[in-house]
């Protein structure tokens, strides 16, 4: 709360404190004359306590610094009970003036009041500068968190930005070829491409997306491919209408199905099918995306263990979920050929 609090409401509620202590002092002290008023001695116990609080932010001023203990006990302490009694003699009065008439004996009989102003100086002195040190370490205890979150969020978006071209390039190069002998599938092939350009320039905007928008652009990525592999690519999506909605963060299902056309189906001769499938259970959700190519004894374990957009989406993982996420990627049991990469990622 102390924290949160503008410096006017400090303001408010340091005097509130002082006030407080300042009674309690007050109070303490009538006890061993119960018999006479209280008022008086509330009054120069409020009268010393914040002649002690305007002497102190003073001298702060005046020194450009804050004054530690000592100082302020040796000069505020003195200052402001005189300026305490004269405040209730003036005042409310039973309270005798310690100028004009007054003698070395009434100095003297006050002497326990400078002492135990000294003491209580000290102590709410203590009290301020303990609550700044504690302000100051929040605030840059805040700013650290800031910081590191600011640095995570520029590593993601980083991250997000580093979308592998190839496959744009091979299309670009595919729509020109048809363009002149295939103009329908020319067309298709842009239409596909203008809505995945538009969906991933979007989403490297944007920290989050859902899972049916991710599910959409790995569909407009599977038509293009399919488009120029023709009938040497099949895909599939088995995913239940329920998990669509789920927040996802971008760019951790694209580069499994890159991979799979890229390093599965790409290098065998007679194709095979991608099928992408999403199971939610306990709190997790599990993405799978399979395919029937070469597998990974066909000299591609290094591209698919070490290649950039796997290192990305391990990397996101980590830093998005830390242990609570994991990427495998294996062979396909025998006698199915090809690759099965799985995500496992909390839904909150």
């Amino acid at each position: 709360m102390w924290q949160d609090a503008s410096p006017g409401a400090r303001r408010v509620l340091t005097a509130l404190g002082l006030a407080t202590f300042n009674c309690l002092i007050g109070i303490a002290l009538w006890a061993d004359h119960a018999d006479a008023d209280l008022v008086p001695y509330l009054m120069s116990a409020n009268g010393i306590g914040f002649s002690a609080w305007f002497f102190s932010t003073l001298a702060d001023r005046l020194a450009r610094r804050k004054l530690g203990v000592l100082p302020k006990v040796l000069i505020v302490t003195p200052l402001s009970v005189v300026a305490g009694f004269e405040i209730a003699a003036s005042t409310v009065g039973h309270a005798p003036h310690l100028f004009g008439p007054a003698g070395i004996e009434r100095w003297l009989a006050y002497g326990s009041s400078f002492i135990i102003a000294a003491a209580a100086c000290a102590l709410f002195t203590l009290a301020i500068q303990t609550s700044r040190m504690r302000t100051s370490l929040e605030i840059e205890r805040r700013k650290a968190a800031d910081a590191r979150q600011a640095e995570t969020a520029a590593r993601l978006a980083l991250l997000q930005a580093q979308i592998e071209p190839h496959f744009l390039f091979n299309t670009l190069a595919n729509v020109q070829s048809l363009i002149e002998r295939d103009p329908a599938r020319a067309n298709a092939m842009l239409s596909s491409l203008n809505h995945y350009l538009r969906g991933s320039l979007g989403r490297t905007r944007a920290a989050t997306s859902t899972l049916g928008e991710e599910l959409d652009l790995c569909e407009a990525l599977l038509k293009i491919a399919s488009i120029r592999l023709e009938e040497r690519l099949r895909y599939t999506f088995e995913i239940p209408p329920a998990v669509r909605h789920l927040p996802f963060s971008p760019l951790l299902l694209q580069p499994l199905v890159e991979n799979a056309i890229r390093h599965g189906i790409e290098p065998a001769v007679e194709g095979g099918e991608i099928r992408v499938r999403a199971a939610l259970s306990g709190g997790m959700l599990t993405l799978g995306v399979t395919d029937s190519g070469v597998g990974l004894a066909q000299g591609t374990t290094g591209a698919l263990h070490g290649g950039v957009g796997l290192n990305n989406v391990r990397t996101r993982l980590r830093s998005l979920y830390g242990e609570r996420s994991r990427l495998d990627i294996s062979d396909n049991a025998a006698p199915a050929k090809g690759v099965t990469a799985t995500l496992l990622l909390p839904t909150h």
